[in-house]
């Protein structure tokens, strides 16, 4: 099998020939597995790793792009000195970034605070990545191609504020779902576009679940999300794309939610959080899973030990087929890399032996 059918026939719980692997991960991390492989061409480490699934992405312009200025982390540099970076994004809201580290930052600044909605300028879908997507599909035809849309509820109380946007969920009704209609039109454009091209999932979703509990009521999820995240599904599977719904944390009650409006696959099933086992028990059969590993724990602070059985732990419980393996989310600095070589090595080697086995 190629990677792409490998991916494919685990979305649709066929047998494979073992597990199918993603890769997440931030620059820091990246750059010191590729030094420590003497490995500098990205691809050849994700081949060197087994990795099945690419990515590629319909970009935005417009906005509040900052001309000429350099882009960073999230958006472009507008202000920096020593121990931090401020840096705004397309949709307006800034972050500030605590130097040296790049990756730990906090909003500071968010537009629709300061001005009407009326004033706010959205940002639309810039076409001439179209390209760029039309020749990530022809250069990766062997692998499962993966694209991200713009975030919608995130993106929602990031220009508002997070607190303002939990008031006006209850008092300000109309206006939240102006919001979410524009940023789901914009959504609803990207995912017309990839579709049309032909990758093979469609990924998007938001956080909406927090370590132990959902950060806003499965009631409220259902009233302003779940419509939107429908017509997604229903575009995706209208051209035969799968449908991938991310969200960190604990969001047990809105899975037959999920299942209902056609999600085919479900992103990270954080284990602090939710049992990927109990969860493949209740819906393993009409759900992939992407991700399981813990990168809140086992990879950062455990053993190789403790990440290979992670691993045959996860392959013990839901198999070769209906998962996507790999980090729960991006793996951060500082992470020993004998634990990032430690799973991919042993999700090869144990699951072509259980594939094996089960194949015999």
């Amino acid at each position: 099998m190629n990677s792409r059918e490998r991916c494919l026939r685990s979305i649709k719980h066929e047998p494979t020939d073992r597990v199918p692997l993603i890769l997440r991960i931030r620059p820091e991390p990246l750059q010191e597995l590729k030094k420590a492989l003497r490995i500098e061409d990205t691809e050849k480490l994700y081949r060197y790793l087994g990795i099945d699934v690419r990515g590629t992405g319909i970009r935005l312009r417009g906005g509040y792009e900052v001309k000429g200025a350099k882009f960073g982390e999230r958006g472009w540099i507008i202000e920096e000195g020593e121990g931090y970076q401020i840096e705004q994004t397309i949709f307006g809201y800034r972050l500030i970034f605590h130097r040296p580290h790049t990756y730990t930052f906090s909003y500071i600044y968010h537009p629709l605070q300061h001005m009407e909605l009326d004033e706010y300028i959205w940002p639309e879908v810039d076409e001439s990545s179209i390209t760029e997507v039309e020749r990530a599909r022809k250069k990766y035809e062997d692998y499962c191609l993966y694209s991200g849309l713009c975030s919608m509820w995130e993106t929602a109380w990031k220009i508002t504020g997070f607190n303002q946007m939990m008031k006006w969920l209850f008092t300000r009704p109309r206006y939240v779902e102006y919001i979410l209609d524009r940023l789901h039109k914009i959504r609803m454009e990207q995912a017309k576009i990839l579709c049309e091209i032909g990758v093979d999932v469609i990924c998007t979703g938001e956080d909406v679940g927090m370590q132990h509990n959902m950060m806003i009521s499965p009631a409220m999820w259902r009233k302003y999300l779940k419509p939107r995240y429908r017509e997604i599904a229903q575009l995706c599977h209208k051209h035969g794309v799968y449908f991938l719904f991310h969200s960190d944390g604990w969001i047990e009650p809105i899975i037959p939610d999920l299942i209902e409006i056609g999600v085919d696959i479900l992103n990270p099933v954080q284990p602090e959080c939710m049992d990927p086992a109990v969860i493949h028990e209740k819906y393993g059969d009409k759900l992939c899973f992407d991700g399981t590993i813990s990168i809140q724990q086992t990879i950062p602070f455990g053993t190789v030990h403790d990440v290979v059985n992670e691993v045959k732990e996860r392959l013990r419980t839901i198999g070769t087929t209906g998962l996507i393996l790999g980090p729960s989310h991006a793996i951060q600095a500082r992470v020993p890399i004998r634990n990032i070589l430690a799973l991919y090595e042993a999700a090869k080697k144990y699951s072509k032996l259980i594939a094996k086995w089960k194949l015999s």
